[in-house]
């Protein structure tokens, strides 16, 4: 009887220990896919803004995978290889160097005065608000221009399209003050169809479409050049792992 008790008791023992090891490694496994390190430009990056950001990217990140490599979109596919590197790892690419778009449109933008808070936090916070003031006048009856709500992504285009409009629109700004000759040389570099006519405008009448799509081109430029400036650090390693878990 004591022999068996004794049996009974080393069983126990271990299952118990079977048991704390099997949770121990499954807390482990979830620590490590849920490590998440990535700075852009200076700005920490959380794993909500990181999500909200690869979501804007992951269909045109899918179609260039498609186009590029003659790839099916089928199971799997964003775990198979392409040119040496995994579907994910192009979508964290992509992932990332929109992120140092969008903190470069929004740093310039508070560096302007346009923000007063260039931080995913205060965008989040704008976003929200936007959309209670929308559902406020929907259930006060009255009109919305626009959409009753926006999503992130589509709000986060609405704000970053306004803010280059702003900046586009202000001749004291860096780069958009413009001289005749850059005008005249731009007008020359292509031709200006208006309406049904079929006739190159002449400057005069082109003017203010030239003068238009000349600035937002130098501040693309701008743009692209703090891009380029800008930094990023991390662990690419969990940042492509949380990448993978994250697919939609």
């Amino acid at each position: 009887m004591k022999n068996r008790k004794k049996q009974f008791l080393k069983i126990g023992i271990a299952v118990l220990v079977i048991a704390v090891a099997g949770t121990v490694a499954g807390v482990v496994r979830y620590r490590i896919d849920n490590r998440f390190d990535l700075t852009v430009g200076g700005h920490t990056i959380s794993k909500d803004e990181y999500v909200n950001c690869m979501k804007s990217v992951e269909y045109d990140t899918k179609m260039q995978i498609q186009q590029d490599y003659d790839a099916v979109y089928e199971d799997g596919f964003w775990e198979k290889k392409y040119d040496g590197k995994y579907g994910y790892e192009i979508l964290t690419e992509n992932t990332v160097e929109q992120l140092k778009y969008v903190h470069a449109v929004y740093d310039l933008a508070k560096e302007c005065g346009d923000v007063s808070d260039s931080s995913y936090k205060a965008l989040e916070k704008r976003w929200k608000d936007e959309n209670a003031k929308r559902s406020e006048k929907v259930e006060k009856g009255e009109v919305v221009y626009g959409l009753k709500e926006y999503t992130f992504q589509l709000y986060l285009q609405y704000e970053m399209s306004t803010l280059k409009e702003k900046y586009c629109n202000d001749d004291t700004r860096e780069g958009m003050e413009l001289t005749e000759d850059e005008v005249l040389e731009y007008y020359n570099s292509r031709e200006w169809i208006f309406g049904d006519s079929e006739e190159n405008a002449d400057l005069e009448t082109a003017r203010i479409a030239v003068e238009r799509e000349l600035r937002e081109k130098k501040y693309d430029i701008i743009i692209t050049q703090r891009e380029t400036d800008s930094q990023v650090d991390g662990n690419m390693a969990d940042v492509n792992r949380f990448t993978l878990k994250n697919i939609e």
